[in-house]
C-alpha cells in the first residue's frame, strides 16, 4: 500500500477547481481506486510558504505515519513556493529572499529524511503578471518566479530528488487560458497539471 503526502499552497489545496478539488484532487480519486488501502493526504493550505511548511512539517509528517503500515511506502511530495516569491511595495521588497528560500528547501528535504527515502517536488506554475498586482501593492512575477523554480530544481539535482519542471511545462503551452484569476488555475489547467503530476508519478515508480 502507498502513502502519498503532499505539502503545498492554495494551488494544491483545489483553488480554482471545487467540483474537482483540483490536481491534486483527481490524482486522489485515480489513485486510491485503484485497489488496496492507498492514501493520499492533501496538505495544501492557501497563501503558504516554504516557512510555513516547515513550522508545521514534523506535526503533519507524524500524523500521517502514524498507523502506517511496515509493508506501506510513504511518498512525502512538496508543490510550494509560489507564494514565497511575492514582492511588496509594488516589487521593492521581497516576501522570502532568494537565499532564505533555498535553504528551506534543503531543511524540507533533510527533514523528510526522518520519514522516508521516498521525496518528490513539483516546481512552480508561471501567472498572468497583468493580473497579479493587487491593491496592496503585491506582485508576482515570472521572471522571479522561475529563478525560485530553478534553484528547487538544483537542489533537487544535488540531493539525488525527483522534479518536475512545471514552470517549463506549462510555459510550452498558452498557459494564460489555463489560469482562473491570473494565478490559480482553472478546471482545465488543474487537469493539465493532474496529467503531467500522473505520469511523472508513473515514471519515478511512485504509482502505476
Amino acid at each position: 500500500m502507498y502513502v502519498l503526502t503532499v505539502f503545498g499552497d492554495s494551488i494544491t489545496f483545489g483553488k480554482g477547481d471545487t467540483l474537482d478539488q483540483g490536481w491534486c484532487g483527481r490524482l486522489k480519486k485515480y489513485f486510491e481506486n485503484k485497489g488496496g488501502n492507498h492514501r493520499l493526504y492533501n496538505l495544501g493550505i492557501s497563501g503558504d510558504t516554504t516557512t510555513g511548511v516547515l513550522e508545521r512539517f514534523d506535526v503533519e509528517a507524524k500524523a500521517r505515519v502514524r498507523f502506517k503500515h511496515e509493508e506501506d511506502r510513504h511518498i512525502i511530495i512538496f508543490s510550494i513556493g509560489i507564494n514565497d516569491t511575492v514582492l511588496y511595495e509594488k516589487g521593492t521588497i521581497p516576501r522570502i529572499e532568494i537565499n532564505v528560500f533555498k535553504n528551506n528547501i534543503q531543511e524540507l528535504i533533510d527533514k523528510s529524511k526522518s520519514y522516508t527515502k521516498e521525496v518528490l517536488f513539483i516546481g512552480l506554475t508561471p501567472v498572468d503578471e497583468s493580473l497579479r498586482t493587487n491593491r496592496k501593492g503585491e506582485t508576482l512575477s515570472n521572471k522571479r518566479i522561475e529563478e525560485f523554480n530553478n534553484a528547487i530544481k538544483e537542489i533537487c539535482q544535488k540531493n539525488d530528488i525527483p522534479f518536475l519542471d512545471m514552470f517549463q511545462e506549462l510555459s510550452k503551452s498558452d498557459f494564460k487560458k489555463l489560469l482562473n484569476d491570473g494565478l490559480h488555475p482553472n478546471p482545465e489547467g488543474h487537469q493539465k497539471m493532474y496529467e503531467l503530476i500522473k505520469n511523472f508519478l508513473i515514471e519515478n515508480k511512485v504509482i502505476d
